[in-house]
């Protein structure tokens, strides 16, 4: 039944979320900042943007420089790893919520995992199976290729991400072009900012696939 599309579905969580990163390694690399937001359908109810302090901070100058990092206001408003991430896993882990963000299944699970075990935790991937990645349903939508049933959907996920062809993209700034949202491409890679445009990308799939 169509009605039962997320398009439709006005009280359904979606937990949106972004991290900026000391660099690009998926197994060494830690988040220096979360944020997310919480929404109801197409209602944003929470917005939270947490730095992460790590006394040795090691933001390589390619990240510093693409996500404008200060280190004045990183010392001035970072705290505790542990106090940071028990705040941001209540909504990880709540599982009525859906989990959104832009290539958040090649990148950002490791970035939450590796800052686990920097504060003493086991690895945990659990909440994977909630995730809708932007990036892959964009090439999905490119492709015009159906979803899969709810249980299969995060194995289709990863062969679409994996999915290289020629002239085909589907960066974040490609989609707020493609669906004409107004942006600043200079504030790009700023975690709040990512995640505001990328909810907005998101309810625009919404009506191009069905999910």
């Amino acid at each position: 039944m169509k009605e039962n599309l997320l398009r439709f579905n006005k009280r359904q969580r979606y937990l949106i979320f972004d991290t900026e990163t000391e660099g690009l390694n998926l197994v060494n690399s830690r988040p220096w900042q979360i944020a997310w937001i919480l929404a109801e359908g197409d209602k944003i109810l929470e917005k939270h943007d947490l730095y992460i302090k790590w006394e040795d901070l090691n933001i390589s100058d390619e990240a510093a420089k693409i996500t404008g990092f200060s280190k004045q206001l990183y010392d001035k408003k970072s705290l505790d790893p542990k106090e940071v991430y028990n705040k941001f896993s209540k909504y990880l882990e709540d599982e009525s919520s859906l989990i959104v963000g832009q290539n958040l299944l090649g990148f950002d699970v490791y970035m939450i995992n590796i800052w686990r075990k920097k504060i003493g935790l086991n690895s945990d991937y659990s909440f994977v199976n909630r995730i809708i990645d932007t990036k892959s349903i964009a090439t999905a939508i490119a492709k015009d290729i159906p979803p899969p049933s709810k249980d299969n959907l995060l194995s289709w996920q990863y062969r679409l991400l994996n999915h290289k062809e020629k002239g085909l993209k589907t960066s974040q700034l490609t989609l707020l072009k493609k669906y004409d949202i107004p942006h600043d491409a200079k504030r790009l890679h700023d975690a709040m900012y990512d995640i505001e445009m990328n909810f907005r990308i998101f309810r625009k799939q919404l009506f191009e696939i069905e999910l």
